[in-house]
């Protein structure tokens, strides 16, 4: 079975507490709400303390234009995940050369030709690798995407598989929408990057502390739903869809195709040994508790890295799994979990063992 191997995330240098974007957020909105007051308070009930933004908050005190944000984000994407990825075949022992797939995921800007090929020009790896950029599965791709990544690596044992994601969530910030959901998003969404590679069975790995492997997955795309969470494609840019309906549909239909899901692999909740969830945010975190009768300590990596980061769209998930790395898990199954848009649920079952 393929082997997940040399995961990296990274720290933009732009760290931000939250109290100081709350008081960004309420210089902004104040006069186009009466009730800004108390909406404003999603800042303090967010669970978070610290964002990682690839921009300085200067940065957003003025209008900027679409074209303006996206060269920025092309820009950025490239040089952050051109050095992650170094680090992470230094890691793993590989040579850039070996690689024969490379998945990339991102919603958050967009290109064409794609991020993965201004990183191949640049790193001069490959030129026959086996190209697969998507786009638009927002909070849901960092699960889909390490899936793909294990399906690719394990059709060829001989494959090395490069995965990749960035969302860069700041740099779709506009400054005169004054809706509701912008002011939400405003108070949640962050930036972050992640690389990690995926080894097919006949690919030897030096120093592997540990042994990752995919037994199972799946991805449901709920009928109807498509305005609980996206984008709506504006003059100004992407702009937030977001509804105040998603912390009850993980009560009503995540919960249970969660359970249903682990049923079908002759699992139940109380198998799981490390629960690797994106976290949406704090409701979410208290719907994922309640509908699974988890307990707060099943979640702790969930909830340092939105207390850390913020909620970073689909890397979020990759950054909770590097957590479990850095400070230790559980022999035995993992499950990762997001949700999406679309509205969107996508887990993967995965092996987990010490070395």
């Amino acid at each position: 079975m393929p082997k997940l191997s040399g995961l990296q995330t990274y720290d933009f240098k732009y760290k931000i507490n939250q109290k100081d974007l709350k008081k960004f957020a309420e210089n902004l909105f104040r006069s186009k709400f009466k009730e800004t007051e108390r909406l404003i308070s999603v800042f303090d009930n967010s669970l978070i303390n610290t964002r990682n933004l690839c921009v300085p908050i200067s940065f957003f005190e003025n209008n900027k234009s679409f074209k303006e944000k996206n060269d920025l984000f092309n820009k950025i994407s490239t040089e952050v995940l051109c050095k992650i990825i170094l680090k992470s075949l230094k890691d793993s022992g590989i040579d850039k050369s070996k690689i024969t797939d490379f998945v990339f995921i991102t919603s958050t800007g967009i290109s064409t030709p794609t991020i993965d090929s201004f990183i191949i020009n640049k790193l001069k790896l490959n030129e026959k690798i086996n190209r697969y950029p998507l786009w638009g599965l927002g909070c849901a791709g960092g699960v889909s995407g390490i899936n793909k990544a294990f399906k690719i690596a394990s059709s060829d044992k001989n494959s090395i598989v490069l995965f990749c994601a960035i969302e860069l969530c700041s740099l779709t910030f506009i400054r005169n929408d004054f809706s509701k959901s912008n002011l939400v998003a405003t108070s949640l969404f962050s930036d972050g990057a992640v690389c990690c590679i995926v080894t097919g069975d006949n690919v030897k790995l030096k120093n592997s502390k540990y042994e990752i492997k995919l037994i199972n997955s799946q991805s449901k795309l709920y009928y109807n739903t498509k305005d609980v969470m996206g984008w709506d494609i504006s003059e100004s840019g992407l702009k937030v869809i977001f509804s105040r309906d998603i912390p009850s549909l993980v009560n009503k239909k995540i919960a249970p195709d969660i359970k249903k899901f682990l049923n079908e692999n002759k699992l139940s909740v109380n198998d799981i040994k490390n629960y690797i969830m994106h976290p949406g945010g704090i409701k979410v975190i208290n719907a994922y508790l309640k509908s699974l009768n988890l307990t707060e300590k099943d979640l702790n990596n969930t909830v340092n890295i939105i207390k850390n980061y913020g909620n970073m769209s689909s890397v979020t998930v990759l950054y909770v799994l590097n957590e479990f790395l850095k400070k230790g898990f559980k022999n035995g199954i993992g499950l990762m979990a997001s949700l999406g848009p679309g509205f969107s649920l996508d887990l993967n079952l995965l092996k987990m063992k010490n070395l």
